[in-house]
């Protein structure tokens, strides 16, 4: 399952690191957004600051992210070429960034306007991106080790299109737009943007950077062929279970429940499996995220309605953003690293990699994070923690922001 990586085809460092400097950004925001509204937040998934919450992480912080990265390991891990130009690809950050926020203004506000506006915005986004990452992915795999890395970020970036298209459907009808089904849409949606656009992409990434990044043994074969495979097909189970309103729909959920607790328990025993890597930095943040995945998943799926803050909290606080806020540290770095060692001077030595961000911030904003994530998690149960909640998630995404911008300010001139 480790493989080299390919060095010749990558995109200008430039265009990854837009997305992922921006994206902690928004994680301060959404932090503000539940630190401001308090207890409005965790009352219903259908409130005005939850939903703007929600959207700033998932659009903003987790999109951003994933999308930033997908540019770099398209090239560098499934050797993908990029195709479309990578102006068109740059384009689609400030595009994204600027439509989570108005569409994160439009749920606060309540104006159809802005709900307008920020679909289209949005809609010009993925239209930028998408024109990029589907070409690129429709490319055959030549290396046998990564056909089924590949394979699991063509079935999310699928699952993304289809997550807008729904997306873009609601927008319009909170702007006014002719009717749709709401709350089977709003299901499908969610379903699609949570299980079928970030899991398996974590899942599908995590095959090849938990190995290398963590220096573990490799997952066994049969993880990357069929994890991410029968987890989509039991999200395709549960969405048409959800449109025909059938009771058994709780049956593919508890077999994506499964799918995910098994993939957890093998990523969790690989990085616990030696001393050096039970103690690396980013270990925490993997075995953070792996929990709270399991958690969220068997909480959605046991029959009975869990409180559906509680599993948005574990599943996006929890699972989502620990695992970005680990990978930002090893990403960011890494590029900023490989960029300085091929362009300066050959007198000129290059900064190791460690001392770009030293693992003691990381270890920190760790902490921070994991701090948040505890008080999220305890506000569902006690809404009064809420501002105190949103408050710790803002300054943790702060001190994310300013750790990753560090090394790219100080060598900017090299870039």
């Amino acid at each position: 399952m480790r493989r080299a990586l390919d060095y010749t085809r990558l995109p200008p460092p430039t265009v990854p690191l837009a997305f992922l400097l921006a994206a902690p950004w928004f994680g301060v925001a959404a932090g503000g957004v539940v630190a401001w509204h308090g207890a409005a937040v965790f009352a219903s998934r259908w409130t005005g600051p939850a939903l703007a919450a929600v959207h700033l992480v998932t659009l903003g912080f987790l999109t951003m992210t994933m999308a930033g990265s997908l540019l770099q390991m398209l090239p560098a891990v499934a050797g993908l070429a990029l195709r479309g130009t990578s102006r068109l690809a740059a384009w689609s950050c400030p595009l994204l960034a600027a439509g989570a926020a108005l569409l994160a203004a439009a749920f606060l506000s309540g104006q159809a306007r802005l709900f307008a506006l920020g679909g289209g915005v949005l809609l010009a986004a993925f239209v930028a991106l998408l024109a990029c990452l589907l070409p690129t992915l429709s490319q055959r795999t030549r290396a046998a080790a990564v056909v089924h890395i590949a394979g699991g970020m063509r079935a999310a970036v699928a699952a993304l299109l289809a997550c807008v298209v729904a997306g873009l459907l609601l927008a319009g009808w909170l702007a006014g737009g002719p009717a749709v089904p709401v709350l089977p849409l709003v299901d499908t949606h969610a379903a699609l943007g949570l299980a079928g656009w970030i899991v398996p992409l974590v899942m599908a990434v995590s095959f090849q950077v938990i190995p290398m990044f963590q220096a573990t043994d490799p997952f066994p074969p049969f993880a990357a062929r069929l994890l991410v495979p029968l987890l989509l097909l039991a999200l395709a189970g549960w969405i048409a279970g959800r449109w025909l309103d059938a009771p058994w729909r709780t049956v593919p959920a508890l077999a994506g429940a499964a799918v995910v607790t098994v993939y957890a328990g093998l990523a969790a025993a690989l990085l616990l499996r030696r001393e050096r890597t039970r103690t690396a930095a980013g270990t925490r943040y993997w075995l953070l995220s792996l929990a709270a995945l399991a958690g969220a998943a068997w909480l959605f799926a046991w029959p009975g309605d869990a409180p559906a803050p509680l599993v948005g909290v574990c599943f996006l606080a929890g699972c989502a953003m620990s695992v970005v806020n680990g990978m930002l540290y090893r990403i960011v770095p890494f590029l900023v690293w490989h960029h300085l060692r091929a362009r300066l001077p050959p007198d000129v030595a290059a900064p190791k990699f460690a001392e770009l961000i030293p693992p003691a911030r990381q270890r920190t904003q760790c902490r921070w994070h994991a701090a948040a994530v505890a008080v999220l998690l305890a506000a569902c149960v006690v809404p009064t923690l809420a501002s105190v909640a949103g408050l710790l998630l803002a300054l943790a995404c702060l001190r994310l922001g300013l750790d990753l911008a560090a090394p790219v300010l100080r060598h900017r001139r090299a870039l």
